[in-house]
């Protein structure tokens, strides 16, 4: 196995499974918690990441596939998909792609919790989601704008032509949440934003 990538609660592997390419997702112990609590929570999240990625499927979102979960060893094992990161290549439509998946999932109460343009790979002709390790299932307005927060964060920090990119995305979210949707999410960000600035001057 090749190590891809190693985070606070899980790695990342490249893997085989069955003669396919595979993703392997690992939630190694924490020696800071208690084992048992360890345990319960890594088993729990596992088995909540697959089940979200699954759901986020059946909501027409690409997203790779799940080929085995296993709660003991708290490892997911699903589709290795090939590509590039989002961030990469913003054009305009990856980014209204990007915005129909974010509606996709909130039409289906899913917040991804982590909604980055590196959390998107261009596949061919598809823009697939990943890491739903920080999902969860929220039907609250300020959940999903949250989401949409931490993407306009992303373009208008990190991104060239990053307004026209926010445009974008934004464009996609509307022709799948609809105009009405997506101006109370936007005024609930616009309310994030404004709580921010006055922390920051407190």
């Amino acid at each position: 196995m090749q190590l891809l990538a190693k985070g606070a609660e899980a790695d990342i592997y490249r893997h085989v499974w069955q003669g396919r390419p595979a993703i392997l997702k690992i939630r190694p112990p924490k020696t800071y918690r208690h084992p048992k609590l360890d345990e319960e929570l890594r088993r729990k999240r596992t088995v909540h990441e697959a089940s979200i990625m699954s759901d986020a499927k059946l909501a027409g979102v690409n997203t790779p596939f799940v080929y085995f979960v296993d709660p003991v060893k708290c490892e997911i094992v699903m589709e290795y998909v090939s590509g590039i990161p989002a961030r990469d290549r913003l054009t305009g439509r990856v980014c209204r792609q990007i915005g129909i998946s974010a509606a996709l999932l909130h039409k289906s109460q899913i917040v991804h919790g982590d909604l980055a343009t590196s959390n998107f790979i261009i596949s061919g002709a598809k823009v697939v989601a990943i890491d739903f390790g920080l999902a969860f299932r929220s039907e609250r307005v300020e959940d999903m704008a949250t989401d949409i927060r931490l993407i306009k964060e992303a373009f208008l920090s990190a991104h060239v032509a990053r307004k026209a990119a926010f445009r974008e995305f934004m464009a996609g979210y509307t022709s799948i949440a609809g105009k009405r949707a997506a101006e109370k999410i936007l005024e609930n960000v616009a309310e994030i934003e404004q709580r921010g600035r006055y922390a920051r001057v407190e």
